[in-house]
């Protein structure tokens, strides 16, 4: 009965909110699908990071996987940097129409690696497939490899997170080639999502600029895998709201871009960096203690490269 009454509560909770899960352990944490069809209970870190120096500039902790994260990033990044002239990269797992489109409409150049086309969505001919088709914005029709006009619908289909028409030609009755285009037996259809323009921008960029993309991994990856595997941060510690979360894995970035910062500069410079940054927000400090404290940290601590203990559990989603 003790059990019965716990889930009869749960689902009161459900209901209530009108959120579709909740988690007993961590009120915000969610289950998440973090690579192919492994998922687990978690939080997700999205971050941003320089290609000049490969130091971590923002992050975000969410309770959300990779898909919709990417204009949200995109905004915050414009914001710190006040213009929009820089070029951002992402993996495959962030390759939404809804999220390209928002991306390229703050005018900002967006490389998302393009995910492979389902087997499902593949023609028994792969010369067949939907890009093989040129589509013509102006007469807003497709023309298969055999040269017949693929017309709209008229109306639009909705899904979860796009609208899109259906493009079909009844040339495909009569046409010799019908076995290796399609299994249906009316036909080909091909799908055109409203974010489609964003999409095609996206690979003409990716096509365009191959060694460009190529750099993401060394530039993103990096903070992350020292972090997880290096440092052994696989976890946090906190299990009391994102909030708290958050501030776990800033501590994270915190170590690592002091580290960042004493492999770029040396140890004089950066060591006196912190004392000037310390009498300047921190007056009430006396300075040669401060400098003190200065010392001891690189003499105990940062030589040994955890200044602190910490952990963090966020699998995969190209964060931790």
């Amino acid at each position: 009965m003790q059990h019965k009454r716990k889930y009869k509560n749960i689902e009161k909770q459900i209901k209530e909110t009108g959120e579709k899960q909740v988690s007993t352990s961590d009120p915000e944490s969610r289950h998440i699908m973090v690579r192919g069809s492994v998922s687990e209970v978690c939080y997700n870190v999205q971050s941003t990071v320089d290609s000049k120096n490969n130091l971590p500039v923002d992050y975000q902790v969410t309770n959300q996987n990779d898909s919709r994260a990417m204009a949200g990033m995109v905004k915050r990044a414009k914001s710190m940097l006040k213009h929009n002239r820089f070029t951002v990269l992402f993996d495959k797992g962030y390759h939404k129409g809804k999220e390209l489109d928002a991306a390229h409409r703050l005018g900002i150049k967006t490389l998302v690696a393009i995910p492979n086309t389902p087997k499902s969505a593949q023609a028994p001919n792969p010369d067949y497939n939907a890009a093989n088709f040129n589509f013509d914005p102006d007469s807003d029709t497709y023309t298969c490899p055999q040269g017949n006009i693929m017309t709209p619908s008229k109306r639009w289909y909705n899904t979860n997170n796009y609208r899109f028409r259906q493009y079909k030609t009844t040339a495909c009755g009569t046409c010799p080639v019908k076995n290796q285009c399609s299994k249906s037996i009316n036909g080909k259809i091909i799908h055109r999502s409203e974010f489609q323009p964003a999409i095609e921008l996206n690979k003409y960029y990716i096509d365009k600029y191959p060694e460009l993309y190529k750099q993401r991994q060394a530039i993103v990856e990096h903070p992350f895998g020292t972090l997880k595997r290096q440092w052994g941060f696989d976890y946090v510690i906190t299990k009391k709201t994102m909030e708290k979360a958050s501030a776990d894995v800033g501590f994270m970035f915190i170590a690592y871009n002091l580290r960042r910062l004493f492999n770029i500069l040396g140890r004089d410079k950066l060591q006196a960096f912190l004392e000037a940054f310390g009498s300047l927000f921190f007056p009430i400090f006396d300075k040669i203690s401060y400098k003190w404290a200065v010392k001891r940290f690189y003499n105990t601590h940062y030589e040994k490269m955890l200044p602190i203990n910490f952990y963090m559990y966020l699998p995969r989603q190209n964060t931790f």
